[in-house]
């Protein structure tokens, strides 16, 4: 009777042995699959996968980095910003307009055809010295041709037989008066030049309010989007340069261990920081 007892309970203590050489002769073969593909990936046997990125798991990491994103936009634009305001000069623009007539007797048809060349004509005119140097006599400055060449442009719509005088400074009533004395000094001195009808004036040049260019929300703009793109890209190479294993093929994959089992982190779980913090405040 004793001996059956015996038996029976060997047989009992050899089924967890059992069980236990099943699992470490699986770990073994595991480790034997590992060292066999490290040798098969060496660079004179098999060339190395490249490695894949997860679009989804790369969405999710820059979102959970958002406030790092909003943060970069934030001294983007106050960077961009102090800096418009102190170092960079608004221009303003302003336009003028002359209407190009032919001459006087002509027909319409022909009045249109000569109307039409004399607009590509008087664009020339812009370009001389003596019309320069009638704007600085009406406005009492002492500005260099070179500098108000570069101030002033002529344009004509396609077309159309309009003059577009545009003048451009820092001073916002500078601006148009410049214009308007473009559009006065052309005048006269196409009805003393040429054998044509003096043009007429279309528009007056008015005093802009705003400016045309290089205004402080547009530097903020750039400073947006320059803090997101240099944020993001950092974020986007911190995660692609982040080699750490996060799952457990990652963990096979690097040490060669086999995962046995997967602890969830558990806020309650007397050794996690955050239930030390809380029993700490108690």
């Amino acid at each position: 009777m004793r001996y059956d007892q015996d038996e029976t309970n060997g047989k009992v203590n050899a089924e967890p042995r059992n069980a236990e050489a099943e699992l470490f002769a699986e770990i073994l073969n595991r480790l034997d699959e590992k060292k066999d593909g490290s040798k098969d990936a060496q660079p004179g046997n098999q060339p190395q996968s490249a490695k894949t990125i997860d679009l989804v798991e790369l969405f999710y990491y820059m979102l959970s980095k958002l406030h790092y994103i909003l943060l970069g936009m934030l001294i983007g634009a106050l960077l961009l910003g102090v800096y418009a305001s102190r170092r960079v000069t608004p221009i303003y623009t302003a336009t003028s307009k002359l209407y190009i007539m032919g001459t006087t007797g002509s027909s319409i048809i022909a009045d249109l055809q000569i109307g039409t060349v004399l607009t590509m004509d008087y664009q020339e005119v812009f370009k001389t010295w003596e019309v320069h140097q009638m704007v600085n006599d009406e406005l009492g400055t002492n500005y260099s041709y070179s500098m108000l060449q570069s101030m002033v442009s002529v344009a004509n719509p396609e077309d159309t037989r309009i003059l577009y005088i545009t003048a451009r400074h820092p001073d916002a009533q500078m601006a148009a008066d410049i214009a308007n004395a473009y559009a006065t000094a052309a005048k006269k001195f196409i009805t003393q030049t040429m054998n044509t009808d003096e043009p007429s004036t279309f528009s007056i040049a008015l005093v802009p309010g705003v400016a045309s260019s290089t205004s402080i929300t547009g530097y903020v703009i750039r400073g947006i989007l320059l803090g997101t793109v240099l944020v993001g890209g950092a974020l986007v190479l911190w995660f692609l340069l982040d080699n750490r294993p996060k799952s457990p093929d990652d963990l096979m994959r690097v040490a060669g261990v086999p995962t046995l089992a997967v602890i969830p982190r558990n806020s309650q779980f007397p050794g996690s920081r955050l239930h030390g913090r809380r029993s700490g405040r108690k």
